[in-house]
């Protein structure tokens, strides 16, 4: 069976090299390929500006973009005039009600907290929506944010913050599993707060881990059930903050000028950072142990700050999960951004010519926020989101691929992984009729090839047969079930296990400390189907220990998961190691290292060690497939050069020969 599908793939490569037309939309023809991260993007639409050392673009743009470290300079200013002019700075207060331990004095005013109890019965406080940020509605929509101004007296930090405008998801009706990720507190524009949550007795210089929530930087908030650290910062002893940041074309809306610059989410959450080390002492955190950590676009974004030149300085270590930003969905071209940008302005009737962005800008500011959130989608593939971060120059200088093959990142301790099944999540959203959310789903052969279409159409008519070819079990092709998990892989290899895989090998090739995970269990009350797995996203209740709490019906035994993963995490956190000493677990959690690249399973009763994960499926995504592409590329080149002079093309034929090559190297397992 296998050589029938070899001998079914070389006749197609043979075919197209007999056409006159380039294979159907193909992928970019890459360049200076690099044996572990693949081949580097290519520089189509000039996106990629040089690398100008840490810390310096910034300065060089215009100061009406209100760029942080501008807009606080300005801010210093003006405390030194009110200094100079009054003998108090700005933010003193007459009044300080001193015996109120839950009142903290911020850089920009006083705020009273509460007391609030975790599942476990531990206490904490909990300081909820201070403002980090001014209300970024109306001339400021667009625009990297600007420090929230003072204010007198006390304010009350005791209610979450509001969400910042998004869509709701409403296809699966009232059903939990899609409900869970929905806003839960109303939406607005004025969404940049923070929440800071901290152990009773309230520690001194303690660790702190500032979470970024993901949602494909559509949606999502800080607030959401899933994310309570209450229990995460009562049992750990962690300090536990988390913030808003806008999202979809309000956060991540790209013209390339003062009005839109674009990546103003990223920004914002840079904003938050500089606030978290200006004032997370006032409420007992070390500002020189920050870990930041995230899962999906969150993960996404701490991997930007891994690689701004911005951030670098704001915090010690990271976590990623299932996120990285090698990710295809991670980053998009300026000028396929701006194409994006313009498209939204032209449904929603604002003028939309690239030669009068302002105009575009000025309409888009009037616009109802739910009109632009709503009018986001269309035509989009799967895990494409509409508005997403960009090379802007500012915040990230070159691409991530560039960034990591050059080193330009921050040298720090990593923890990252991914889960065993990533890609269904999206698969019942965008594949609609073929997987529905019931039990017994089956897929066809048929059904699995043009499945395979859908789920990857810019690789062209070889790059699918190869996609076909790799991930069928070729002792039984016809399986129904292996064929639907099939799917699954092809989707969660390719937009999340193989890039988080690719990551974790950067940092440990630069002997850094990478610990890697692998999570491994669905748990008992998951509402999704059987058949779904251990989904994206389905370890964030455990980290934040969900399970602790007896009335939600989990086991004792992924109580017991949930209490090591909690361990796990803070102990990273607070030493960069998450093992939580000699004798204290059965398995020891080793170093992820370029030569034997451990990881270890996260589940109830089969937790292990493992190397990879999926190293050969990884290394067909990121290795074979492009040369592939790049092979039938010349390939139909040198047959189209044949036609029209009527001299041979010999290449042709060496090109057929090294794709044969390069599937029996994929075949038996040999390196690339």
């Amino acid at each position: 069976m296998q050589c029938g599908a070899l001998l079914s793939l070389l006749a197609v490569v043979a075919q197209a090299s007999r056409r006159r037309e380039a294979p159907a939309a193909p992928a970019p023809a890459y360049a200076d390929f690099d044996e572990q991260m693949g081949p580097e993007l290519p520089d189509e639409h000039g996106i990629y500006s040089p690398y100008m050392g840490h810390g310096e673009s910034v300065r060089v743009l215009d100061p009406d973009l209100g760029t942080l470290e501008l807009g606080e300079e300005r801010e210093a200013k003006r405390h030194r005039e009110y200094r100079s002019s009054t003998g108090k700075t700005r933010r003193e207060s007459s009044r300080h009600p001193e015996d109120d331990p839950l009142v903290v004095r911020t850089n920009k005013g006083l705020v009273r907290g509460t007391t609030l109890t975790s599942s476990t019965g531990k206490h904490v406080d909990a300081w909820l929506g201070i403002p980090y940020g001014r209300n970024p509605s109306g001339a400021l929509r667009f625009r990297h944010p600007r420090p929230a101004d003072p204010w007198q007296g006390v304010l009350n930090a005791t209610s979450p913050p509001n969400t910042c405008v998004q869509i709701v998801d409403t296809l699966f009706g009232d059903f939990p599993g899609a409900t869970m990720w929905n806003p839960n507190t109303p939406i607005s524009e004025d969404c940049l707060y923070v929440n800071v949550v901290a152990p009773k007795p309230r520690p001194t210089n303690g660790p702190v881990m500032l979470w970024i929530f993901g949602g494909g930087f559509y949606s999502g908030s800080s607030t959401l059930d899933v994310y309570d650290p209450k229990t995460l910062a009562a049992e750990e002893g962690v300090l536990v903050v988390s913030m808003q940041y806008r999202v979809a074309s309000l956060g991540f809306l790209f013209l390339g000028t003062p009005d839109a610059p674009g990546n103003a989410g990223l920004f914002d959450q840079l904003l938050a950072l500089r606030w978290v080390r200006d004032n997370v002492r006032a409420f007992g955190g070390d500002p020189d142990r920050v870990t930041l950590f995230g899962e999906s676009a969150g993960a996404v974004s701490v991997s930007m700050h891994l690689l701004s030149p911005l951030s670098k300085d704001l915090f010690a270590r990271a976590i990623l999960e299932s996120g990285s930003p090698t990710a295809p969905w991670a980053l998009r071209s300026r000028q396929e951004a701006l194409n994006r940008s313009l498209l939204l302005a032209k449904t929603v009737g604002c003028p939309h010519s690239p030669d009068d962005l302002a105009a575009t800008a000025e309409c888009l500011r009037q616009k109802d926020s739910r009109d632009l959130v709503n009018n986001e989608w269309n035509d989009l593939g799967i895990c494409e989101f509409p508005f997403v971060p960009v090379v802007d120059g500012a915040f990230l200088d070159e691409s991530p691929q560039r960034a990591l093959k050059r080193g330009n990142f921050k040298k720090t301790d990593i923890l990252t992984g991914s889960n065993t099944e990533e890609g269904y999540y999206f698969i019942i959203y965008y594949l609609t009729e073929l997987f529905k959310k019931e039990e017994g789903i089956n897929v066809t052969r048929e059904q699995f090839l043009q499945a395979v279409k859908d789920l990857n159409p810019r690789v062209g008519p070889i790059g699918t047969q190869a996609i076909v070819f790799e991930y069928t079990d070729w002792l039984d092709p016809e399986d129904p079930l292996g064929n639907r998990d099939a799917l699954d892989k092809i989707v969660g290899d390719y937009q999340f296990t193989c890039n988080v895989n690719e990551f974790a090998h950067r940092y440990a090739s630069e002997g850094l400390n990478v610990y890697m995970y692998l999570f491994s269990h669905r748990s008992r009350i998951n509402p999704w189907p059987r058949w779904t797995g251990v989904m994206h996203g389905d370890e964030i209740s455990y980290v934040f220990g969900e399970p602790q709490d007896s009335s939600r019906g989990y086991t004792h035994a992924e109580a017991a998961l949930s209490k090591r993963m909690m361990r796990y995490w803070a102990n990273f956190a607070k030493t960069g190691d998450p093992n939580p000493g000699p004798g204290n677990e059965p398995i020891y959690w080793p170093k992820h290292t370029v030569e034997h690249k451990e990881y270890l399973t996260l589940g109830v009763n089969d937790s292990e060690l493992g190397k990879g994960p999926r190293l050969r499926q990884c290394a067909f995504w990121k290795q074979f497939l492009p040369q592939l592409i790049i092979a039938t590329k010349n390939t139909t080149a040198s047959v189209r050069s044949e036609c029209v002079s009527g001299v041979p093309a010999p290449s042709a034929c060496g090109a057929v020969i090294a794709l044969f090559l390069l599937l029996c190297a994929i075949l038996h397992r040999s390196p690339l």
